[in-house]
């Protein structure tokens, strides 16, 4: 197990974590902080305002491995942001008996506490992390799905027809009037949006528009007809507010699961981390998979991604902030924290009507 997953997995179970250091934790003061002295994996605070700066291993069965440990932790006693810190190297239980010693020593001789962890506990400890996060109160939700989708204005170009020829049927070669044929896999990944965001019903082979997408045609951005990249037109307010509505609706269709789940990582990740290339770390491809319970390449978890990002961005229910390194930050707007707990809401209620106990009828 990498050490990347095994520090996820202590940080978003504290009590454990505890319980391990013999430290009663009162606040996370902060991971993987670079210093002069270099890069903290965390520190710990406890309800007294002692701190304690930890460097995290697996198992430290080589000298070189227990050498560069010993170094790190050395260095970081010229680190410290509390009167009151002690310096801790927590490593796997799993490592030999005679470097345990060395390690032991090591602590003693340098007023360093020496605490241990088992992986076995922490991967089981993993999976029920990433199984309670990936649901919603008990109720599971289909995976995400990764479709060629970018934003969500590109409803404007599918649905336009109908507002051009004020028909409220259309036939598939109608429909597809700014496509170069309805058989393309560009004008089926539109009519894909338009179906799962409810604007279009399809009925014997033919497509008839839905209040939805009615209301929606008629709020177009004045733009819409002086353009040439029908794509490109930005959503108007009365239109994202039609969507909205749709997403909450309590229909669970593909793309309103693929922005459940996006909010459920910004959940996980803190909005701490979203990857702004295509080849990003492996350590944090398999936290997202795991969650996901998906087995996609870096590349395709990057679009996902992103373009899930694009929609929730869209909607005003993220923001994004731009970043030189490898990944960006996002956090939740008060929108998208409304939406987030309407999404909870629904699922709750669904959940209650399965388990509806009927014993007081007997």
């Amino acid at each position: 197990m990498k050490e990347s997953l095994v520090q996820w997995t202590l940080l978003q179970n504290l009590e454990y974590l505890s319980k391990t250091l013999d430290f009663n934790i009162s606040v996370k003061k902060g991971q993987e902080i670079s210093t002069d002295f270099g890069r903290i994996d965390f520190i710990l605070e406890n309800s007294l305002k002692n701190q304690i700066i930890v460097e995290l291993e697996t198992t430290l069965d080589t000298r070189s491995k227990r050498d560069y440990c010993f170094n790190q932790v050395l260095n970081y006693k010229n680190v410290s942001f509390s009167d009151k810190t002690d310096y801790c190297i927590l490593y796997a239980n799993e490592t030999n008996a005679r470097s345990k010693f060395i390690i032991n020593d090591f602590g003693i001789a340098n007023d360093v506490l020496i605490k241990t962890y088992s992986i076995n506990d922490v991967k089981k400890l993993y999976t029920s992390t990433v199984e309670r996060l990936s649901l919603s109160f008990g109720l599971a939700m289909p995976k995400p799905a990764n479709y060629t989708i970018c934003f969500l204005r590109w409803l404007n170009k599918i649905l336009k027809p109908f507002r051009d020829l004020e028909k409220n049927t259309l036939t598939g070669i109608e429909l597809s009037k700014y496509f170069t044929s309805q058989n393309t896999t560009n004008f089926k990944c539109y009519l894909r949006l338009a179906l799962d965001f409810e604007m279009i019903q399809l009925h014997n082979g033919k497509f008839s528009i839905a209040s939805n997408g009615l209301e929606y045609i008629q709020n177009y951005n004045p733009d819409i007809d002086v353009t040439n990249n029908l794509s490109s037109i930005d959503l108007t307010n009365e239109q994202k507010k039609i969507l909205l509505r749709v997403i909450t609706n309590g229909n669970w269709t593909a793309h309103k699961v693929n922005i459940y789940w996006f909010l459920r990582f910004l959940e996980v990740t803190n909005g701490e981390w979203i990857p702004n290339i295509k080849d990003f770390e492996k350590h944090k491809l398999d936290l997202v998979n795991g969650l996901f319970r998906t087995s996609y390449s870096s590349r395709t978890m990057y679009e996902f991604l992103s373009f899930a990002c694009n929609w929730c961005m869209e909607l005003g229910l993220v923001d994004r902030i731009k970043s030189s390194s490898y990944y960006d930050k996002i956090y939740l707007t008060p929108l998208g924290i409304e939406i987030n707990n309407i999404f909870s809401m629904d699922l709750q209620l669904k959940k209650n009507r399965l388990n509806l106990n009927f014993k007081y009828l007997d």
